[in-house]
C-alpha cells in the first residue's frame, strides 16, 4: 500500500504542545478570544465523559473521563450540592457504600475513600470488592501467588475483622449480605459462606472434600453448587435456615437420565427456586454420540440439515447443546425439561413450569431466527404440551408474569395472554384501533411489537403502541391509555430497568407499580426532543424535562426522587445533569470547544414520491452566510435520529465517516432519510437521496458541482449503486459494500452460521422475494452489473477478513470497475473486518477519505496514492 503524504502526521507532537498551549493559558478563559478553526493534529484533546453511579441519598455522583487517542482513563467523584471532588487516574468504575465511602480499583490496587473527610485507604493486590448490602462492610479479594484469593472483611474503619486464605472460588449473595466460597489447602476442599449482618458470621458447612467446588449461586435461604470430582460432577444444595446439605445422588434419584452427566458448560448456571425445593442444572450429552467434527475431515453439507456444517463447526450440535433438567428435593426425583426434540427453554417465574421448544424446527427456511412451536413442561409430572404454534416472532421470548401464571406474547399483529391454569389464549389488543407493532418500517418482514414495558401489581401489563402506554388487565376487558402522547407526536416509555425484561432461562418477579408513579423516557421523533416525564395514577404525565437536545443514560437514586442524566446536542458536548426538581449540571465535557469554530444540526424537509420525509443537514465550522461550500451525503437508510448526537472529531472511526471531521473541514454533511420500494432499489434510492439533496441546493449554500457520497455496509452498497444512477455526486467512497446481489445471496455469514437469504427476502436489501422468485430485482439492483454506468470517481475499501459483507464483494466491483476503464481505487486492510478495529487503520482510512473528497471537492492537492503506477 503506497504511503500517505504527512498531512495529517505528526499528531503526538502536536498533542504535546496542545497540552502545553492548555496549561499556559488556562488564566485566558473568561477572557474574550478569537475563535479558530480546529486541525486533526487537535482532534486528540477531546474525550468522552460517561456516567457511572449516583448515590442512594444522590449527594455524589460518579463520571468516567476517557480519552480514545491515549487510552488514558479518569474517574471523578463529584458532590452534588457542594464542592468536594475526588480523583482517580486509571480507573474507569466504582462503587458507592451509600453516602459515606466510595471504592475504586486501578489495576490491582483498591483505593477507599471515606467521603465527608477523603480519608483514603489503598490496598494492593486486589482482585474484586463489594460493599455488604447493610453498608457496614467492605469485602476485598487478594490475589496470592497460587491463583488463589486472600479474603478480607473489613470494617468502616478499614480495620480487618475477618480474614480467610486459599479461596478457590466465589460468589457473592445477590444483594452482598453475604459471600459463599470455596477453601483449597492441601488438595482438600471445603465450602463457607459469611454472613454480614452486625457482625461477620463465618460457617463451614461441608468439608474434606477431594475435589474443589465451583459454579456456586445463593438465592434466598439456599446455595447451590458443584464439586468437580474427576469422574464427573456433583450437585449440592445447602439450606442455611434448616443448616442442611443436601447431595444429588445420581444412582438413588429417580428420573436421572442414562448416559448422560451433569454439566458445569459456560453460561450453564445452577438456579434455585425461592423456596429452595428446586434446583435447575445442565447435562451434558454422551460426547461418544455427538458427531464431534474432525477439521481434517471431508466436510459434509447437506442441504436439508437443519444445522448446516459451517454452524455445526463453530457453535457446535444444536441437538447435542447441554440440556435443562430439575432436582426435585422433595422427592429426591430428577426431571429433563429440554431435549433433542426441543433444546431451548426457559422457566416460569414460580419455577413450577418450563417452557421448551426448538429454534431449528422449521429448518430450511430463509429467516434469520426462525419460525418454532412452543410447549409447557408441567414440573410437577412431566406433562407436555404444545401452547404456540409457529411462533414467528422468535427474537421476542413471550414475557413470563412475575406470578409464573401468565405469558404474554405477540402474534398475528396483537397482543395475547396465555394462561397456564386455564389452557385459554386471550386476544387482549383485539378491539383496539391502535397499532402495537411498528408502523413505516419500510422493510419487507412481519410487522415487530413495540414492547412491553412490564407487568404491574395489580395483575396488569402495560403495552406500548407508537406513542404511548396501555394498562391492559389479562383478561383483556380494561384497557386504560396511561398517556396522551399520540395527540402531540410524543412517545412515552418506562424507564429501561433491566429488571423488567426476561430475556433468559431464569425469570424474574419485579413489576411495576402505577399507583406509586412511573418514570418515564420521552421523545418527538419527527423534531429529534427528548426528555424524562414522571406519570401519577392521579394526574397522568407530567414532563419533568423536555429539551429539543437528546438526554439520555438515565439513572435515579435508589433511596431520592433525583436522578442524574447526560444532556447533548450536535453543538454542545455532552453534560452530566441532575435533577431533582431543578436542573443542576454536575459536569462539563471537552470545554475547550468554545475556542474553536463549530458546526451545527438543523431538520431539513423534502418529499418522495409525495411523501413528506426527514433528514439532517450538519453545518460547516465557521460558516459564513453567502458562501458555497462543498458537501458530503452520508447515507445508512434512516438516520433521523442522530440530529442530537455530539460527535467527537477522531480519526479513528471505524468508518472513516465522522461528520464532525468533515463539518471542521469546511464541508456541509447530510443525514437524508431514505424511502423504499421492495425490489427497485437502485430508483427509490437515488430518488430519496437527490431528493434531499435538491432540497438543501435550493437552500443557496452548496456547491451543486462540489457535492460527495459516502456510506458503509449497507450505506456502501447504496452508493455504489446510485453512481450507477447519476452523475450528481463529483466523488464517492463505499465502504464494506455489497455489490453482487447473486453471489452475496448465496453466502454463508460468517457471524450469523446461517445462509444470508434473510437480508434480501426480509430485511434491509429489501427484495422481499427469493432470487428465484424475482431473479430481475436481484439482478437489476447489483452494481457489479451496471459498473460500465458509473462515471462518478469511487474509492472504495474493505477489511480482508470482514465477517459480515465478505471483502470480495469489493473485489468484484473493483474488477468490473477496472474492465470498464472507470476511475476507482480500493483499499484492502489485512487482518480487519467490518468496522476497522486496528487504530492505525481506521486513522489511515479516514486520512485517505479526507484527502479522496480534499481532492474532487476542494481541488486539493492529489496525494500520490492515488496516481497510477
Amino acid at each position: 500500500m503506497q504511503a500517505i503524504k504527512p498531512r495529517y502526521k505528526s499528531y503526538f507532537w502536536a498533542y504535546l504542545s496542545l497540552i502545553y498551549l492548555f496549561v499556559s493559558s488556562t488564566n485566558l478563559y473568561g477572557q474574550v478570544y478569537k475563535k479558530r478553526l480546529l486541525t486533526p493534529g487537535e482532534y486528540p484533546l477531546w474525550g468522552y465523559l460517561v456516567p457511572d453511579k449516583i448515590s442512594d441519598k444522590a449527594n455524589w455522583v460518579s463520571y468516567r473521563s476517557w480519552y480514545e487517542h491515549t487510552g488514558e482513563d479518569t474517574l471523578v467523584v463529584q458532590q452534588t450540592y457542594g464542592h468536594k471532588k475526588y480523583v482517580f487516574a486509571g480507573s474507569e468504575s466504582g462503587k458507592f457504600n451509600g453516602d459515606t465511602d466510595f471504592a475504586c480499583m486501578k489495576s490491582d490496587t483498591l483505593t477507599l475513600v471515606e467521603l465527608k473527610s477523603g480519608k483514603s485507604l489503598k490496598i494492593p493486590h486486589a482482585a474484586n470488592f463489594a460493599f455488604s448490602g447493610n453498608q457496614k462492610f467492605l469485602i476485598v479479594l487478594l490475589k496470592q501467588t497460587d491463583q488463589k484469593f486472600t479474603l478480607e472483611i473489613r470494617d468502616r474503619t478499614g480495620s480487618v475483622v475477618e480474614k480467610v486464605l486459599d479461596i478457590a472460588q466465589y460468589r457473592f449473595e445477590p444483594s452482598e449480605n453475604g459471600i459463599v466460597y470455596c477453601v483449597a489447602k492441601n488438595n482438600v476442599y471445603s465450602a463457607e459462606f459469611i454472613l454480614f449482618k452486625d457482625l461477620a458470621s463465618r460457617k463451614t458447612f461441608t468439608t474434606n472434600h477431594k475435589a474443589p467446588f465451583k459454579n456456586f449461586v445463593w438465592s434466598g435461604n439456599s446455595i447451590a453448587f458443584i464439586e468437580a470430582l474427576t469422574e464427573g460432577f456433583e450437585i449440592f444444595v445447602y439450606h442455611l435456615l434448616q443448616d442442611k446439605l443436601n447431595r444429588l445422588d445420581q444412582k438413588k434419584a429417580t428420573g436421572f437420565p442414562a448416559e448422560m452427566k451433569i454439566s458445569d458448560g459456560r453460561f450453564k448456571n445452577l438456579m434455585i427456586s425461592k423456596n429452595g425445593e428446586k434446583v435447575f442444572f445442565w447435562l451434558k450429552e454422551n460426547q461418544i454420540k455427538s458427531n464431534l467434527i474432525d477439521p481434517k475431515a471431508v466436510q459434509v453439507w447437506n442441504a436439508g440439515d437443519k444445522q448446516l456444517f459451517g454452524s455445526k463447526k463453530l457453535l457446535g450440535d444444536y441437538v447435542m447443546s447441554d440440556k435443562l433438567a430439575v432436582w426435585d428435593l422433595k422427592h429426591n426425583s430428577v426431571l429433563q425439561l429440554t431435549d433433542k426434540d426441543r433444546p431451548s427453554g426457559f422457566l416460569s417465574a414460580d419455577y413450577n413450569y418450563a417452557f421448551t421448544y426448538d429454534k431449528n424446527a422449521y429448518e430450511p427456511q430463509t429467516r434469520q431466527i426462525g419460525a418454532y412451536d412452543l410447549y409447557l413442561v408441567n414440573l410437577k409430572n412431566g406433562e407436555k404440551k404444545s401452547i404456540i404454534d409457529r411462533y414467528t416472532l422468535g427474537d421476542y421470548i413471550p414475557s413470563r408474569s412475575p406470578d409464573g401464571r401468565y405469558l404474554c406474547y405477540a402474534k398475528q399483529g396483537h397482543w395475547w395472554i396465555y394462561d397456564i391454569q386455564t389452557d385459554l389464549h386471550t386476544n387482549i389488543t383485539t378491539s383496539l384501533h391502535n397499532s402495537f407493532f411498528v408502523e413505516y418500517t419500510n422493510i419487507p418482514q412481519e410487522d415487530a411489537p413495540y414492547g412491553i414495558g412490564g407487568w404491574t401489581t395489580k395483575g396488569e401489563v402495560i403495552l406500548y403502541d407508537r406513542y404511548d402506554l396501555w394498562k391492559i388487565s389479562l383478561d383483556g376487558k380494561v384497557k386504560v391509555r396511561l398517556t396522551k402522547g399520540r395527540e402531540i407526536q410524543k412517545t412515552y416509555r418506562v424507564k429501561f430497568d433491566s429488571r423488567i425484561y426476561n430475556a433468559g432461562a431464569e425469570s424474574n418477579m419485579y413489576t411495576l407499580d402505577p399507583n406509586k408513579g412511573l418514570l418515564l423516557t420521552t421523545s418527538d421523533r419527527d423534531i429529534g426532543a427528548t426528555g424524562i416525564s414522571y406519570l401519577s395514577s392521579r394526574l397522568g404525565p407530567k414532563d419533568l424535562l423536555w429539551e429539543n437536545k437528546k438526554l439520555h443514560q438515565v439513572s435515579k437514586a435508589e433511596h431520592m426522587d433525583t436522578f442524574m442524566y447526560l444532556e447533548e446536542s450536535f453543538s454542545s458536548p455532552p453534560k452530566l445533569m441532575l435533577y431533582d426538581g431543578k436542573t443542576k449540571e454536575i459536569a462539563g465535557s471537552n470545554k475547550h470547544q468554545d475556542q474553536y469554530h463549530w458546526g451545527k444540526s438543523e431538520r431539513i424537509e423534502y418529499f418522495v414520491n409525495g411523501i413528506k420525509t426527514k433528514g439532517v443537514l450538519f453545518y460547516p465550522a465557521g460558516y459564513q452566510s453567502g458562501r458555497k461550500y462543498p458537501m458530503v451525503v452520508n447515507i445508512y437508510e434512516r438516520q433521523f435520529a442522530y440530529i442530537h448526537d455530539y460527535e467527537n472529531p477522531t480519526l479513528i472511526n471505524g468508518a472513516g465517516n465522522n461528520v464532525t471531521n468533515f463539518t471542521l473541514q469546511g464541508y456541509f454533511v447530510l443525514y437524508p432519510d431514505i424511502n423504499y420500494e421492495f425490489g427497485n432499489l437502485k430508483e427509490s434510492v437515488t430518488k430519496s437521496v437527490l431528493s434531499a439533496v435538491d432540497a438543501v441546493i435550493v437552500k443557496g449554500d452548496v456547491q451543486p458541482d462540489k457535492i460527495g457520497l459516502i456510506g458503509h455496509s449497507f450505506g456502501g452498497y447504496e452508493t455504489d449503486l446510485i453512481i450507477t444512477q447519476t452523475d450528481r455526486f463529483a466523488a464517492a467512497v463505499a465502504g464494506a459494500a455489497w455489490t453482487d446481489l447473486v453471489s452475496a445471496y448465496l453466502y454463508f455469514g460468517q457471524e450469523t452460521m446461517r445462509p444470508d437469504f434473510f437480508r434480501f427476502e426480509d430485511q434491509q436489501m429489501r427484495i422481499g422475494k427469493s432470487l428465484y422468485e424475482d431473479m430481475e430485482s436481484y439482478l437489476k439492483n447489483s452494481p457489479v452489473l451496471l459498473a460500465d454506468k458509473v462515471k462518478t470517481p469511487l474509492l472504495g475499501w474493505a477489511g480482508k477478513d470482514d465477517a459480515t459483507i465478505n471483502s470480495l464483494q469489493s473485489m468484484e466491483f473493483f474488477l468490473a470497475l477496472r474492465r470498464a476503464n472507470k476511475e476507482h481505487i480500493l483499499l484492502v486492510y489485512p487482518e480487519d473486518g467490518h468496522q476497522l478495529e486496528k487504530k492505525e487503520n481506521a486513522a489511515d482510512l479516514s486520512e485517505r477519505i479526507m484527502q479522496w473528497f480534499d481532492y474532487y471537492l476542494k481541488g486539493g492537492e492529489k496525494q500520490d496514492w492515488m496516481n497510477k503506477n
